[in-house]
């Protein structure tokens, strides 16, 4: 399997000259040439002393001659959101899903080399996976059973490989396998957002009673807990066996609203493959940030003096990009959409050193 998405390099080049800010050095713009060479501590230069000027002045004296002015190369870090995807193995998962198998087409939608989710993004999500099921409730043992990915940057082949070898099983308890998975993702030590992307296909059942599947109660509570753990949920129903109703009361308190929100979240219910395709990534790239920061502080007045590019085309201020505060970097429109497409990019900006301050 070849694994597309890869993580953005990203840098700025930014300007740090003290004379200047003073009026006294070079004006604005790229230095290739990095401070003064070979002064010793009275600002002497070490080749030998310089001669006086007919003025009586010394050519090294800074008052007036060039000050120091180097070029800094600051990384900007993007924050990577953590993404777990909580996959339904119950048996229905085996039915048909417009001509193919539903759980075929999951995998499909998860690790296809040009249009899976996971292996487009995986180098810009910090992904991980969990596959969940029971032998008939507690009555057939440990319940819920979970088969695990850890969630980490570059994942792909890890979660390809256990998702290639597992099949349904049984039952499907959502709520305490959703609680579980938001549990431990709370736990881990990562920046940025979290969230869980369930993928199930029929209404909830639970460890206590795997049929008749009652268990939408339990589910919706578990959604609440792990957005009360900071953890945000979507669900995508494979089919249509889930009612609207169970899913429209997912989407509200996976994102924080009341059950019955007067402005009802968006929920997803995929009919095939396509569709299916469609949610996962709209739901995923959505969590994918457009923002980087910036080692260094810009004055904002200033902002639109700097020149970024995206993979070696400039962008514009204000169009392309802004500042939404004095470190952070946002990309705007196409821009942020070719982030979020996948793939490897390079992310540079310049600022005349009178408008940045590096700390």
């Amino acid at each position: 399997m070849r694994v597309v998405g890869r993580a953005l390099v990203a840098s700025v080049v930014l300007l740090a000259c003290d004379a200047q800010r003073d009026g006294r050095g070079a004006g604005p713009g790229p230095i290739t040439s990095v401070g003064q060479s070979g002064a010793d501590e009275d600002g002497d230069d070490d080749a030998g002393d310089s001669e006086d000027s007919d003025d009586g002045s010394q050519a090294g004296d800074g008052e007036e001659g060039l000050g120091d002015c180097a070029e800094v190369e600051v990384e900007i870090d993007t924050v990577p959101p953590t993404v777990l995807v909580l996959v339904d193995r119950s048996w229905s998962m085996t039915k048909d899903f417009a001509g193919t198998e539903r759980w075929g087409a999951v995998y499909r939608t998860l690790m296809h080399p040009d249009s899976g989710v996971i292996a487009r993004l995986d180098g810009q999500v910090r992904f991980g996976l969990t596959l969940y099921t029971s032998k008939n409730g507690d009555e057939g043992g440990e319940c819920p059973l979970l088969t695990e990915v850890a969630p980490d940057l570059d994942n792909a082949a890890q979660i390809d490989e256990l998702l290639a070898q597992k099949v349904p099983i049984d039952e499907g308890p959502t709520g305490e396998s959703l609680l579980l998975t938001a549990q431990s993702l709370a736990a881990l030590d990562v920046h940025g957002p979290k969230a869980i992307v369930l993928a199930t296909d029929g209404e909830p059942d639970t460890c206590s009673q795997p049929n008749p599947d009652e268990g939408q109660a339990l589910a919706v509570q578990a959604a609440q807990s792990a957005h009360d753990l900071g953890i945000e949920t979507f669900v995508v129903s494979v089919g249509d066996d889930v009612s609207e109703e169970h899913l429209q009361e997912m989407a509200n308190v996976g994102v924080g609203r009341p059950v019955n929100a007067s402005e009802p979240a968006p929920y997803y219910q995929a009919l095939d493959a396509d569709e299916l395709v469609t949610a996962f990534a709209d739901v995923v790239t959505e969590l994918v940030r457009c923002d980087a920061r910036i080692d260094g502080f810009v004055d904002l007045e200033q902002a639109c003096r700097g020149t970024v590019t995206l993979d070696g085309e400039p962008l514009e201020c204000g169009v392309d990009f802004e500042l939404a505060d004095e470190s952070t970097l946002v990309l705007l429109g196409g821009a942020c959409n070719s982030l979020k497409s996948g793939g490897t990019h390079e992310l540079q900006g310049s600022w005349p050193c009178d408008a940045i301050d590096i700390p």
